[in-house]
């Protein structure tokens, strides 16, 4: 006699419990090639001084963005970033990366916002996306001049 699986419930239609976040891209001061992107639900901030302390380097933050489904626009960047064969990773872990010689932190920053935007359409696609919600993306430094800079 076959024994049935149970039915999962699709994450994506849990209208009562969304999960917030935020999606962070670090990157070394003392290594600039040294990246990280992870998820948090406490303050970048806050991660950045945890990891400082752990890893024993200064981190700076790149970007952040902070929306709905955090933990699925995460996953996405990893997912494509490991696809590539070529990319070198470190020995810290799974969730940081090397840069290649010709490519910018900004090109990995630009990754990770269209990442969030992919998340945000799925989610509205299957109406999961909450009501009045908003995705914030943050970056400290422009790599672009503000008028009249030039």
């Amino acid at each position: 006699m076959k024994r049935r699986r149970p039915r999962r419930t699709i994450p994506w239609l849990r209208f009562s419990r969304v999960p917030w976040g935020t999606v962070y891209l670090l990157q070394s001061r003392n290594e600039p090639r040294l990246f990280k992107v992870g998820f948090t639900k406490r303050r970048t901030k806050d991660r950045r001084a945890e990891l400082n302390r752990v890893a024993g380097d200064d981190m700076k933050i790149v970007s952040t963005v902070s929306l709905p489904w955090a933990r699925n626009c995460e996953a996405l960047v990893l997912r494509r970033l490991r696809r590539n064969p070529f990319r070198k990773r470190d020995r810290r872990g799974t969730e940081w990366f090397w840069l290649f010689a010709t490519e910018d932190i900004h090109r990995i920053a630009d990754r990770l916002e269209a990442a969030s935007s992919h998340i945000e359409v799925i989610a509205k696609l299957k109406f999961s996306w909450p009501r009045g919600a908003t995705k914030r993306v943050f970056r400290p430094e422009s790599r672009e001049p503000a008028p009249g800079q030039l």
